[in-house]
């Protein structure tokens, strides 16, 4: 295998924090979009978790979690003390704190919120009240500063935000309003007015196993 390639779907939190860490730490990939309900046989042979994303190396190891993903992005880069930057030392246990407080209560909530018809018995009145605790609480942290950990991001900001995307974008559906407050949503908007959110963003055609190569981030 000559290039490593990621497993991704377009609008999934988890692949895009995945195609952010790629992108910023320059790390180029080849890309394969793939439809959700309809898993090409080749990414099933390859993941134990049937999800996205997935990373498998030239030498065939596969990553399946985004974080580990993001971690390999980070010892892969070329450039210069960026594992210092983005995932400094003395900021690991808070950093690794909070992203699995993201995943593994906020998208719990996050979830059956924005999906409550695929849950049964779920109150979406209680989830989206739960799911705004967080959110305050995230807020509170960055009305100090620009990012949760200061003035430049973490990988912390790289894991959440996708997901406080979502998190809008479900109250948009919904027609709710005064859901965020102004901290975190100049964070967010931080991310999603930047340069890089286009190519983040790009749309790719459906992968097939005879489609030609297609590298993120692209040229």
């Amino acid at each position: 295998m000559k290039n490593d390639i990621l497993y991704s779907f377009r609008r999934c939190p988890y692949a895009i924090r995945a195609r952010w860490a790629l992108l910023i730490c320059e790390i180029k990939v080849e890309i394969r979009e793939i439809d959700l309900k309809n898993k090409p046989l080749d990414f099933l042979n390859n993941s134990k978790t049937k999800t996205v994303p997935i990373l498998i190396k030239k030498n065939s190891q596969v990553i399946e979690e985004s974080l580990e993903i993001i971690l390999w992005a980070l010892s892969e880069s070329k450039k210069e003390n960026i594992k210092l930057i983005y995932f400094p030392e003395n900021k690991k246990e808070a950093i690794l704190k909070i992203i699995n407080e993201n995943d593994n209560e906020f998208k719990y909530h996050l979830d059956r919120f924005k999906y409550s018809t695929r849950y049964k018995n779920s109150d979406e009145e209680f989830h989206f009240t739960n799911a705004i605790k967080f959110i305050k609480r995230w807020n509170k942290l960055l009305a100090k500063n620009k990012y949760f950990f200061g003035d430049s991001p973490t990988i912390a900001d790289w894991s959440i935000w996708p997901f406080v995307r979502q998190f809008r974008l479900a109250c948009e559906s919904q027609k709710r309003t005064n859901y965020f407050e102004s901290s975190i949503e100049k964070w967010l908007d931080s991310f999603e007015k930047s340069r890089e959110f286009q190519c983040l963003m790009y749309k790719y055609e459906l992968w097939e196993p005879s489609s030609r190569k297609i590298f993120f981030p692209f040229d």
